[in-house]
């Protein structure tokens, strides 16, 4: 695993975009998930665990995206890439275990 990089909102945000399907549109806020998503929802499964694992490789920190946390909030951290990146940076940005 990659030594821990600094955690930045454009670096979280461009790892995102990277890890998107090739047919979803490129800049601005994309819906993710929900109406007019990109995703259905096996292809947010399929997303989360890829970005999972980028974000292992790109910024040495193992997080969990789909968890409880993430399933309680009252507005889905899955919604959008503005959404996912706050949550994202939220994640990395909390103390190691």
């Amino acid at each position: 695993m990659a030594s821990r990089k600094p955690v930045t909102s454009d670096s979280v945000r461009c790892l995102i975009a990277g890890s998107l399907p090739a047919a979803a549109p490129v800049g601005g806020n994309i819906v993710l998930f929900g109406a007019g998503g990109v995703l259905d929802s096996l292809g947010l499964v399929n997303f989360l665990a890829d970005l999972e694992y980028r974000i292992a490789q790109e910024f040495g920190h193992e997080v969990v995206l789909a968890s409880e946390r993430a399933m309680s909030r009252s507005r889905s951290p899955f919604r959008d890439v503005d959404a996912l990146t706050v949550y994202v940076v939220e994640l990395l940005n909390e103390p190691a275990p």
